[in-house]
């Protein structure tokens, strides 16, 4: 199977991913976590408009350009798309958003899988001048089938691959209003009829007061 394409983090032996992604083609693109509970602390900073560096701008990532290696960066802001992946494992299987694992025989071949999945806990904390900033903290170094997962939904995300929307219900119908009632004041209008008798006046009031 040959992916549309994938992201390999360059954060570790950056040189050797860049020479693999220029061997390799468009397809694999190299990629670097930003975020608060990252190892190097560092925060990731959307950027508002591309240019000569900034070549595209996605949600939660964007694609840095570099002159000396000649290939496109992915900056992934880490601590959104590792709560993005958290979000879809909890949703019940049977709702849009739903992330369900690989079938098996035999339940121990999750277990792996989960130990990396719950390896950092989410965490909230207010920072002067961000606001309340999400992160996520490491409870144990085993955490790289995580990093990968959460680099493959941002990935997928660049492909086109969102969210199934639920169908929302149609609005109802507003009422319309009512027609402006007629204003009759006492017999006015009835100076014209002079020759209607009594009867006949107390059945057209009847018939058209409100």
């Amino acid at each position: 199977m040959i992916p549309d394409l994938g992201f390999v983090d360059a954060g570790y032996m950056a040189q050797v991913v860049y020479t693999f992604c220029r061997e390799s083609g468009e397809r694999f693109r190299p990629a670097v976590g930003r975020g608060a509970g990252q190892q190097q602390r560092q925060y990731y900073n959307r950027p508002t408009q591309t240019g000569s560096i900034v070549r595209y701008i996605g949600e939660g990532y964007h694609g840095n350009w570099l002159p000396a290696e000649q290939l496109l960066l992915i900056e992934v802001d880490a601590d959104h798309w590792k709560s993005w992946v958290h979000q879809r494992l909890i949703a019940p299987v049977d709702k849009p958003g739903a992330l369900t694992l690989f079938h098996t025989v035999n339940p121990n071949d999750h277990l792996s899988l989960a130990k990396h999945l719950t390896a950092e806990t989410k965490t909230e904390e207010f920072v002067a001048g961000k606001g309340v900033v999400t992160r996520w903290e490491r409870l144990r170094r085993q955490n790289h089938w995580f990093d990968d997962l959460y680099n493959a939904c941002t990935a997928g995300h660049g492909c086109g691959v969102k969210l199934v929307e639920e169908e929302l219900p149609e609005a109802e119908p507003e009422p319309q209003p009512r027609p402006a009632r007629a204003e009759h004041s006492g017999y006015a209008g009835f100076s014209h009829m002079p020759h209607w008798n009594g009867h006949e006046l107390d059945r057209w009031w009847k018939k058209h007061q409100w």
